[in-house]
């Protein structure tokens, strides 16, 4: 999930909706704020439902997990655009980055980089949602935490070399959501569950929902979903990856069908989304 939210499938130039319910999806690296005009054209496209990331792992020269300080203010305006259904995700800090190509050795090697505890990044990202208020007194309400459970080489997390050391590190993000008596989800593909805990078929809690990523392009739950974790069948499906449009500013400047000149020129209202259907 690099950059996570199109409700509708592209046809030959035309926008054709789908009766379903989609997700929509921030990037998890752009740590940009959604304009309030690209969420009400995501909306006016038909989806229902805005994913939003709220924590964010330790990669390069940022620390050992944080509050994604972008999130307050992208799911306000997600709000303001009519979203109902709004669920956070985490990218949990679980590993130790490798230096990034354009810092200096030294530099990388002296941060701190250590990751605090699993108790301790839910608890940070549980207190922001209780402690902040949006349209001058209106609490944040989200249907749904997911722990986004994948290999990532730019925060080293999840060491493939102790699988013993993920299932508890798991076990532990289980026992601290669980803690906070809120509806949680995995986000999971079954390679990476495999590579993280050593076994496909190893059971973390498959009562909880699975949103499942497979860039299959099919707009369906299950079709070709592979069981892993104990988990017969996904709630939800990430079928397409990063797709840029909606890249409109708070001043409606922009495009609504396509962004293309991101690839080349990104922008302050560049934005990628991945779709889902749950």
């Amino acid at each position: 999930m690099k950059f996570l939210p199109t409700i509708l499938l592209i046809l030959s130039n035309f926008f054709v909706t789908i009766p379903s319910v989609f997700a929509v999806t921030v990037i998890d690296s752009a740590m940009t704020i959604v304009s309030l005009e690209s969420y009400k054209c995501v909306k006016n496209f038909g989806y229902e439902r805005a994913i939003i990331r709220g924590y964010f792992e330790s990669y390069c020269g940022n620390p050992g997990g944080d509050i994604d300080n972008t999130f307050v203010q992208s799911y306000t305006n997600a709000v303001n655009a009519g979203f109902t259904y709004i669920d956070v995700y985490m990218f949990p800090c679980t590993g130790i980055p490798q230096c990034c190509g354009q810092e200096p050795a030294p530099k990388c090697v002296a941060t701190n980089f250590a990751c605090k505890t699993p108790q301790e990044q839910v608890n940070q990202l549980v207190q922001m949602i209780n402690n902040t208020k949006i349209n001058g007194g209106q609490d944040i309400i989200v249907q749904t935490i997911w722990l986004d459970v994948e290999t990532d080489p730019t925060s080293n997390n999840w060491p493939a070399t102790n699988t013993a050391l993920n299932q508890q590190t798991l076990q532990d993000f289980k026992f601290a959501l669980d803690g906070t008596m809120w509806n949680w989800g995995i986000y999971a593909r079954p390679n990476d569950w495999a590579t993280i805990t050593g076994d496909i078929n190893w059971v973390l809690d498959s009562n909880r929902p699975l949103w499942v990523a497979n860039f299959d392009n099919i707009i369906n739950v299950t079709e070709n979903f592979t069981p892993f974790g104990g988990w017969m069948v996904p709630t939800g499906k990430q079928y397409k990856g990063t797709d840029y449009f909606c890249c409109l500013c708070e001043d409606g400047t922009g495009s609504q069908l396509s962004c293309n000149s991101c690839f080349v020129n990104p922008g302050p209202c560049c934005y990628g989304f991945d779709r889902s259907i749950f």
